[in-house]
């Protein structure tokens, strides 16, 4: 993990960080950079990494006993997770070749379905299949409105398990699914590919309703070694939905933790021991304490399709935020070449209120919840936190007018003016991947 502590007057150094396609570059004096955190697949010699299709390889026998002569389900992420599809498929063949049939669904979960980049994901499933002789009988993207459902029944939260119809045929499922921390949900990983991935729109928002509860926060589960960190609801109820599915099929999941295509571990097998590896996983590699909470801070996502909409890199503070000071300035690279959101719903329930009245949009949230709320929620408690937070953007700059964010066109200059107010910046990279706390003193 690239944490270094600088303060060697004199010299020049340069950072770069994430921003859609490209990097953005920092030219600022040695002295002035406070600790700089990126994913560990960026750092110097970094151990050989490990393949999806070795980690199939090594657990293969009871999942190819399972998929002989039976239907199964392959789930894969939509195009808005930077996430190993055309790997983990192709790893996969060797278990799925001697199945009766193969659907593949993108889960989608409330993201909509038919985009340029699943349409993509679409015609790499098609290519893959044929090239590993796999019956693939049918693919496409979940669509939480429109999609045929079936209800499963519910969880201890009284949320209803109504997913995507496909599941009913399903003899098997399995799922690829890269691991990250996740900022309400605890973890990404594979049982979010049921709910919310598969789910009705409804039954999401049911689910969602649980994120402003105590314990919904990165880095909490229920398959958590550390049983302090086992009370998380959002993902208590993900788990009970995944274990109803489980109840009556074999799921299988090929797990990945790693960044940029590039993989330091990965495991197949049954989807709850996987979960529970991933999880010691994520910690090891993507969690990261600072020396302290920063006054001035540059903000990454890690690009596309990390900063594809506002909505998307939201996360990214949330990761970050212990590591920023109360009344710190923050700057936030954000392309959104998609926009604010890719619906018009999201971007009204999420975005829109913070031009109104933040705090009583806030409040009504919290008495009655409405989906995406939760992200305007926690949108103005960042802003209450801080002097300023600027966000260099493709967005037209009118687009954050009266929101509390700054259009920021020119962020080498704020940087500047920062060096030569003498404070230390932390600079984060891909923090939509990452888990940043401070360490204890």
């Amino acid at each position: 993990m690239d944490v270094p502590n600088y303060g060697v007057r004199g010299r020049q150094v340069q950072i770069s960080l994430g921003y859609g396609d490209r990097r953005m570059a920092f030219d600022i004096p040695d002295d002035c950079v406070g600790q700089v955190v990126r994913p560990p697949q960026q750092d110097k010699g970094q151990p050989a990494r490990l393949s999806l299709t070795g980690a199939v390889e090594r657990a293969s026998e009871e999942a190819a006993a399972d998929v002989d002569q039976r239907d199964v389900l392959v789930l894969l992420a939509d195009g808005t997770r930077d996430q190993p599809n055309r790997a983990g498929l192709s790893a996969l063949a060797q278990v799925l070749r001697p199945a009766r049939s193969i659907r593949v669904l993108i889960a989608s979960g409330t993201h909509r379905a038919d985009t340029p980049d699943n349409r993509r994901i679409l015609e790499m499933i098609d290519e893959v299949c044929r090239r590993e002789r796999l019956p693939l009988v049918d693919a496409g993207a979940h669509d939480c409105r429109s999609s045929p459902l079936v209800d499963l029944g519910r969880t201890s939260f009284g949320v209803e398990v109504v997913l995507n119809r496909w599941i009913e045929s399903a003899d098997v499922i399995c799922i690829v699914s890269e691991m990250k921390p996740h900022y309400f949900a605890g973890y990404s990983n594979p049982a979010k590919f049921l709910l919310p991935g598969l789910a009705r729109y409804e039954t999401v928002e049911q689910d969602h309703a649980l994120t402003l509860e105590p314990g919904a926060a990165a880095c909490r589960h229920p398959l958590h070694p550390d049983r302090s960190r086992r009370d998380n609801p959002v993902a208590r109820n993900q788990l009970e939905a995944a274990r109803i599915v489980a109840d009556s099929r074999p799921v299988y999941a090929l797990a990945s933790v790693g960044d940029g295509g590039k993989t330091r571990w990965a495991r197949f097998g049954p989807l709850e021991q996987v979960v529970a590896e991933g999880i010691r996983q994520v910690d090891a590699a993507l969690t990261v304490a600072v020396d302290r909470p920063y006054r001035r801070a540059v903000i990454s996502c890690g690009g596309y399709p990390h900063d594809e909409t506002l909505y998307t890199a939201q996360r990214s503070l949330e990761l970050t935020k212990e590591s920023v000071a109360d009344g710190a300035e923050v700057l936030w690279l954000v392309e959104c070449r998609n926009g604010v959101a890719t619906s018009e719903r999201t971007a009204a329930n999420f975005f829109a209120p913070l031009k109104d009245d933040a705090a009583a949009y806030a409040r009504a949230i919290r008495a009655k919840y409405v989906m995406f709320g939760h992200k305007a929620v926690l949108f103005h408690e960042m802003l209450l936190r801080l002097t300023a937070l600027y966000a260099t953007t493709a967005l037209p700059p009118s687009t954050l007018d009266g929101t509390g964010l700054i259009a920021c066109p020119d962020p080498a200059g704020l940087v500047s003016r920062w060096t030569r107010e003498g404070e230390p910046i932390l600079f984060v990279d891909s923090a939509n991947k990452l888990a940043i706390t401070v360490a204890a003193t």
